[in-house]
């Protein structure tokens, strides 16, 4: 999918919000889908008559978050209101191929309703959240986004509870995240963050310790003391929540999901979480 489809979002977000004699869900969704972005590009900058949650999957870019531009990686949660004023950005870091390789990739989603809006009203919601990957919340974005491919025999009901499901668990995870956040001393949270958004990839110590700006030593004492499990620990926790929901959530093959989770080999990863689980990841899926 090219960059169109984000830009198409706000127009079809635009077009849908006229009035309408037929009754509208409560919880109504405009337009929803995955958008890759290979190219550089970037929204027109405009204040929103619809709500627009966007969740960032692959790659990165940059968006207008209470009055400046900021990055938003993978986990990155965006949630507008009607009145905010949104604007996104494309462009290819340093850090990332030339050519033709992926800049961005994201799901999105226009929607409104008298219950979203009390649903918003009900506790302050943040513009820009980060969320694990391997959440619920991802799980329901896919389902709705399918749930409109279906065109002519898409459900508006349907369509509308899961939008209802998908805010109530946003709302819950927003509230887990603050109080963990309340708890936690910031820089375990900063470190916390790194290992959620880089767990599927190999990383050192060192690594950690660098984002939070602390020499290795202190990261290790300091997050053992906070959390009372290693860094490593706490990696391999959330590798196996994101294999867990692979695994029951889509068919691919157990070896592929080991390497792609950070256990690097299939032998490694069947013995770590059969020693969790009491079971093989071959039993698990069958179990789901």
């Amino acid at each position: 999918m090219c960059c169109q489809d984000e830009r198409s979002d706000y127009i079809a977000g635009r077009d849908r919000m006229a009035p309408e004699a037929d009754r509208v869900p409560q919880a109504d969704v405009l337009h929803a889908d995955y958008a890759h972005h290979y190219k550089p590009f970037e929204t027109s900058r405009r204040k929103l008559n619809y709500y627009y949650f966007r969740l960032q999957v692959e790659g990165q870019c940059q968006a207008y978050v209470n009055g400046e531009i900021v990055a938003v990686h993978p986990g990155d949660l965006l949630l507008y209101r009607p009145g905010d004023t949104a604007f996104i950005r494309f462009e290819r870091t340093p850090e990332q191929p030339l050519g033709k390789a992926l800049i961005s990739g994201n799901y999105y989603m226009s929607c409104r309703g008298a219950w979203l809006d009390e649903w918003w009203d009900c506790s302050p919601k943040p513009t820009k959240i980060n969320i694990p990957l391997g959440e619920s919340v991802l799980s329901i974005f896919k389902e709705i986004v399918q749930e409109q491919r279906r065109m002519k025999e898409k459900d508006a009901a349907i369509s509308d509870y899961l939008l209802r499901v998908f805010c109530l668990s946003i709302g819950r995870t927003i509230g887990e995240l603050q109080e963990r956040g309340r708890s936690t001393p910031p820089l375990v949270h900063r470190m916390k963050q790194f290992i959620m958004e880089n767990a599927a990839s190999p990383f050192r110590l060192e690594d950690v310790a660098k984002h939070a700006g602390i020499s290795v030593p202190r990261a290790v004492a300091l997050f053992k003391s906070a959390c009372n499990q290693t860094i490593m620990q706490y990696a391999l926790e959330v590798r196996l929540s994101i294999a867990c929901d692979r695994i029951k959530f889509t068919m691919t093959n157990l070896e592929k999901i080991a390497e792609s989770t950070g256990f690097g080999s299939y032998t490694y990863f069947h013995r770590v979480f059969r020693s969790r689980f009491g079971i093989s990841p071959k039993q698990y899926r069958e179990r789901q």
